[in-house]
């Protein structure tokens, strides 16, 4: 019997689906196999979101440490990240536009999920404590798209200037994909920030791996520099990103978000840790990227985050001192993957589609999620239980507030 009928799944689902979870193969992408899989990760990320937000037992990561398998995870990912590079272009080369995003965009949201689920599970100290060696590919993985985080463009707005009428399926996947994307590499900062945390509790090899391999303290300064989680859209509205771009107040411009936090706190674990000397030599160059940081380290910032003080202190101290200076491979070409898979990604078999959404279909209960999703009304920031009708994506705390807000909101809910 469930303990909370807003559960997602009971406790002996998350159990059996847990123990029972097996690696996908690469050549099995759009099958009902892979949907099916696909669907029971839908479903633990669901319940393990629902878990953290009520702040009770987090039964999901319970039982991936027990069984051993967030293994399984950081392999979905990678193989999604892989698959990206060596067999999409030559889907989309050989097949030229697809007729639905259905189907890839699956592909790409389930790398998303799997990353999702890690986040949450590797909070906890014995979660990463259990990863074994595969916590080198996470790292490897995790610094590869904080690297793109880095180095992306950063636009004014994210949103095409086009009408959804006029874009391609292509265009919408490359859209939807990019968005995939950059939602991974801020989670990737949580995760690289789980394992600074609890850099005493793991081998020596996984520091060495952060910062002499990838020199994570300069990703981390370059992040903070650049600040991918803020922008001004088209209306020169300040928006932060958590989870989805939301405007802010100009009153709470100085308040730090998620992902900002997240950085800070890397950095002070890394940079103060004393198992970090031997393999972190403070360069001429790394002195001068470090000392940056101190103009950030304001009032309005350690008053939110008051560890930081040690690091703002270790900071002076640096400024004021002088240093001196594999993949077995596939049995299975990457073209003929591509080949194989278009039978089933780029299907134009309308029931054999709808059979396949029908697997997800019961992994969406929008109703128990919105329960845990508190909104804010757009206009005075309460909270909100009522949405625009129209585009269901503004919610407000009342009909007075809609109203008021409709002058600035009419453009955005047309388009």
């Amino acid at each position: 019997m469930a303990e909370d009928n807003k559960d997602i799944l009971l406790h002996y689902e998350i159990e059996a689906i847990i123990e029972n979870l097996e690696p996908t193969k690469l050549e099995d992408f759009g099958t009902k196999k892979w949907f099916e899989f696909h669907k029971k990760l839908m479903l633990l990320s669901q319940q393990s979101i629902l878990e953290v937000s009520d702040s009770r037992t987090e039964v999901v990561k319970e039982w991936f440490v027990t069984f051993q398998k967030i293994i399984i995870l950081i392999h979905e990912a990678i193989q999604i990240s892989v698959w990206k590079r060596k067999v999409y272009h030559h889907l989309i080369d050989n097949n030229n536009q697809p007729t639905n995003t259905f189907m890839l965009y699956s592909v790409f949201y389930h790398e998303n999920i799997s990353i999702s689920l890690l986040e949450n599970i590797l909070y906890h100290c014995d979660s990463v404590e259990s990863l074994d060696d595969s916590a080198l590919d996470l790292v490897d993985y995790a610094v590869d798209y904080i690297t793109r985080l880095v180095f992306q463009k950063k636009d004014k707005s994210t949103e095409s200037s086009k009408n959804i009428e006029d874009i391609s399926c292509l265009e919408e996947l490359s859209q939807k994909k990019m968005e995939i994307e950059f939602d991974i590499g801020i989670k990737c900062i949580s995760i690289i920030g789980y394992f600074a945390r609890f850099l005493d509790n793991l081998p020596l090899s996984i520091l060495k791996r952060i910062l002499k391999t990838h020199d994570v303290p300069y990703l981390f300064c370059q992040l903070i520099e650049n600040k991918p989680w803020k922008k001004i859209n088209e209306n020169n509205e300040i928006m932060i990103y958590n989870s989805t771009w939301e405007k802010v107040e100009k009153k709470e411009s100085d308040k730090i978000c998620r992902a900002e936090g997240q950085v800070w706190l890397g950095l002070r674990e890394l940079l103060l840790n004393p198992k970090s000397g031997p393999y972190y030599e403070i360069t001429e160059f790394r002195m001068t990227e470090l000392i940056k940081l101190q103009k950030y380290l304001h009032e309005k910032v350690l008053d939110q985050i008051a560890p930081l003080m040690d690091l703002r202190r270790w900071l002076s101290y640096l400024n004021i001192s002088s240093q001196t200076d594999h993949t077995k491979s596939s049995a299975l070409t990457w073209k003929k993957i591509a080949k194989i898979q278009a039978e089933t990604l780029f299907s134009k078999n309308i029931d054999y589609i709808k059979s396949m959404a029908e697997i997800l279909s019961g992994a969406y209960d929008l109703d128990k999620l919105f329960l845990k999703d508190i909104k804010q009304c757009a206009l005075c920031r309460r909270n909100a239980t009522k949405k625009c009708s129209k585009c269901k994506n503004i919610f407000y705390c009342g009909r007075e507030c809609q109203v008021k807000d409709w002058t600035s909101h009419k453009n955005t809910c047309n388009s």
